[in-house]
C-alpha cells in the first residue's frame, strides 16, 4: 500500500505543478501581449537596429521562463529545477519554434505568401529548405517563444475546460483538437497580418490565408496540443524524452504542412 500511496502522492504533486504552471503563463501572457501592441501603436518598430528589436523580443519571452520558476518554488518534493515541468514544457516549446522558425517558416514564404521586411542584417533561417529567399530576422525565434507558451497552455487549458462537455470518443476528441487549432491559427493571423504591421509583415491574400492558410498553421497545433497535453502526467519525464517527443512533434508537424501544401497550397 505504502508505493501506492507514493505513487498518487507524486502524481497529484506533478498534476498540481502543471496547473501552477499554466496559471503562471497565462498570467504574464498580458506583458508580451501589451509590450507587441505597444510597439506596434507607436511605430517605435520603423526606429529600431538589431540589437534593439533583440533585446525586445528576449525581455517579452523571458517573464515565460522565470515566472512559471518563481511560481513553482514553494514546491515541496525536492526536485531539481531541469526536472520540473515549467523548464520541460518551455524547453519542449523552444524546440518546436526552433523547427518552425527555422524550417517550417519556408512553407509560410512558398506557400502561403508571408513576407518579412524588417530592416535587419541578424537572420537565421535554412538556405536549403524553400525556394524563396526571405530570411528570418533572429529575433523572431524569442519572440514566437513567447507567442506559442501562451498558445500551448490556453489549448491545453481551452481543452480541459471543453473535453467534458464535448462529445466522447475518439473521433469527438479529435475534432475537438481540430476546432481549437483552427480557432487560433485564425485569430493569430487575423490579428497578427494587420494594416498596422503591413510595413514588416503581410500575406500576398489575407483573405485566403485566413480561411485556408490557418488550415496550413494548424498543423502546428493539430499535432502539438496532444503531444504536449503528455508532457509528465503519466510520469516525471527525463530530458531526453522531452527533446525525443519534441523532434518527433517536429516531424509530424512537417508532414501535414507537406499534406496541406499538396491538397490546398500555394495561395
Amino acid at each position: 500500500m505504502t508505493p501506492q500511496k507514493q505513487d498518487d502522492g507524486s502524481l497529484l504533486s506533478r498534476l498540481d505543478e502543471i496547473q501552477r504552471t499554466h496559471r503562471a503563463v497565462l498570467a504574464q501572457s498580458p506583458l508580451w501581449i501589451t509590450g507587441v501592441a505597444t510597439v506596434m501603436l507607436t511605430g517605435a518598430l520603423h526606429r529600431w537596429n538589431d540589437s534593439e528589436y533583440m533585446f525586445f523580443s528576449v525581455a517579452v519571452a523571458s517573464p515565460a521562463v522565470v515566472i512559471p520558476a518563481i511560481w513553482n518554488t514553494r514546491s515541496t518534493d525536492n526536485l531539481s529545477w531541469w526536472r520540473r515541468y515549467w523548464f520541460k514544457l518551455n524547453l519542449w516549446i523552444a524546440i518546436v519554434v526552433f523547427f518552425g522558425t527555422y524550417l517550417g517558416t519556408a512553407y509560410f514564404f512558398d506557400l502561403m505568401g508571408m513576407r518579412y521586411t524588417f530592416d535587419v542584417r541578424w537572420n537565421l533561417s535554412s538556405n536549403v529548405v524553400g525556394q524563396n529567399r526571405q530570411q528570418v530576422p533572429l529575433f523572431m525565434y524569442p519572440l514566437t517563444h513567447a507567442y506559442f507558451m501562451t498558445y500551448f497552455v490556453g489549448l491545453l487549458e481551452a481543452e480541459r475546460l471543453l473535453r467534458p462537455r464535448w462529445p466522447s470518443g475518439g473521433a469527438g476528441q479529435s475534432l475537438l483538437v481540430m476546432f481549437l487549432s483552427y480557432a487560433l491559427a485564425y485569430t493569430e493571423t487575423f490579428f497578427m497580418a494587420s494594416p498596422l504591421l503591413s510595413d514588416f509583415f503581410a500575406y500576398a491574400s489575407r483573405e485566403r490565408m485566413l480561411k485556408l492558410g490557418s488550415l496550413g498553421y494548424a498543423s502546428y497545433f493539430v499535432v502539438g496540443l496532444p503531444m504536449a497535453r503528455r508532457i509528465d502526467r503519466e510520469e516525471n519525464w527525463k530530458l531526453q524524452r522531452v527533446v525525443i517527443e519534441a523532434l518527433a512533434t517536429c516531424m509530424m508537424i512537417m508532414l501535414l504542412l507537406e499534406v496541406w501544401s499538396n491538397v490546398i497550397g500555394p495561395l
